[in-house]
């Protein structure tokens, strides 16, 4: 007879209240060579198996998130790619939802509570490495190409977003979403046909998928901003394929370091890569023209903190943070005459990030063969779990506890 731990009794517990309050699926877990009886009543089973068991909880209890993220990356926890958020949002809702928690016993709240406040913090504290890190992926590919082709396998399309899609009540698909984001952001910036030649900045801009949209529907004169190599290069080629280098243009400079002239400037995804809030609208509102306005949309939170996850911050986003919307709004106001919060639909990032995750995991075998020709990756399984588990873990997040919203202000 299998003989449980401390860690795997909890772990047991939090399942079956679990699927109390959340009855949708039930779950058949393999400890080791030992199948436990079905936890649930659905017929929509979730199977999961632990490889070292009692490590893999040991590890999950005393290191959080980073023990969680690195078992299911080595391997030790394994679930089919369709399930594996099932499998998350059972951990994570109950790690934040005071109601399951209520349910537990003190000591397996306590155990749980405990495991959740382990922070370890990983970051170079240098804006340009840590961007770089993630965005052009320069710990693998030495060519900024082979770095874009890795995102692109399911990211790509005419106009790329790496950042939360706007979902209204009938939008089927990522594209129509992401083009609801920038219409409806156009309409909030005042940007129409009559708009042309007038000139945008766009800080921590991507691959320009917002500048080639607003160049090529509105005739907006675009500069974007990026520390990212990969990303510039891919702008000034499509800029050049699309005949648009006289209103789409790129620089490779930090946000803070702006400089010209503008009617418009906007934010979409860059205030999670900063630190000093203060300074980058005190220069945004020094850089736009007399009555020009403003857009910066982001992850926000309304806690007194919210530290980034230690996983997502040692392999993903080195140097990341989200920050306060009140604690925001209260520096717009130093700087800006108007400010304006709008909160973009409920469950907009988990459908962006569940339509980002189902595409890498349909060209999981072309991102295979281009790690293993093109890169320095030395552990390919290891890296497909890290991206993997980054993707359901942020939807699982954002599915809980998620906040994007978009801050206009004028000058």
């Amino acid at each position: 007879m299998y003989k449980f731990s401390n860690y795997e009794k909890i772990f047991i517990n939090m399942a079956k209240n679990y699927v109390l309050v959340y009855p949708k699926h039930s779950f058949q877990f393999h400890f080791d060579d030992f199948k436990y009886p079905l936890v649930g009543k659905s017929k929509s089973t979730v199977n999961v198996k632990f490889k070292n068991s009692k490590e893999v909880f040991d590890r999950i209890f005393k290191e959080g998130s980073i023990g969680l993220g690195e078992c299911y990356c080595e391997g030790l926890i394994n679930v089919v790619d369709k399930d594996y958020k099932y499998f998350l949002l059972m951990i994570v809702r109950t790690v934040y939802d005071k109601r399951l928690q209520s349910k537990l016993s003190f000591l397996d709240k306590f155990e749980i509570v405990k495991a959740k406040a382990i922070s370890k913090f990983f970051t170079s504290k240098n804006q340009h490495k840590d961007i770089n890190s993630h965005y052009s992926l320069n710990h693998w590919f030495s060519r900024d190409q082979d770095a874009n082709q890795f995102y692109f396998y399911w990211l790509k399309s005419k106009y790329i977003q790496y950042t939360c899609a706007k979902w209204d009540k009938n939008t089927k698909t990522l594209e129509q979403a992401q083009k609801n984001k920038f219409n409806f952001y156009a309409k909030r910036l005042g940007i129409s046909k009559k708009s042309k030649n007038k000139k945008m900045l766009d800080l921590g801009c991507g691959w320009g998928g917002l500048m080639f949209y607003f160049a090529e529907h509105f005739g907006i004169d675009c500069t974007g901003i990026t520390l990212s190599t990969a990303q510039s290069d891919y702008i000034k080629k499509e800029a050049k394929k699309r005949k648009l280098n006289h209103l789409v243009k790129v620089k490779n400079i930090n946000a803070h370091d702006m400089q010209g002239e503008y009617d418009f400037i906007t934010s979409v995804g860059l205030l999670e890569h900063i630190d000093d809030y203060d300074d980058l609208y005190k220069k945004s509102s020094k850089h736009l023209k007399k009555g020009g306005k403003a857009l910066f949309h982001a992850m926000f939170h309304e806690d007194t903190q919210d530290d980034p996850d230690p996983f997502l911050s040692k392999y993903i986003f080195p140097g990341g943070c989200v920050t306060n919307i009140n604690k925001s709004i209260k520096i717009f106001k130093k700087y800006f005459k108007s400010v304006d919060r709008n909160n973009l639909p409920d469950l907009s990032y988990p459908k962006t990030l569940d339509c980002w995750y189902k595409k890498f995991c349909q060209h999981e075998l072309e991102i295979r063969k281009l790690l293993k020709n093109k890169s320095k990756c030395k552990d390919i399984d290891f890296a497909i779990r890290v991206f993997k588990h980054y993707l359901i873990l942020s939807y699982c997040g954002l599915t809980v506890n998620g906040l994007v919203c978009n801050v206009l202000v004028k000058k």
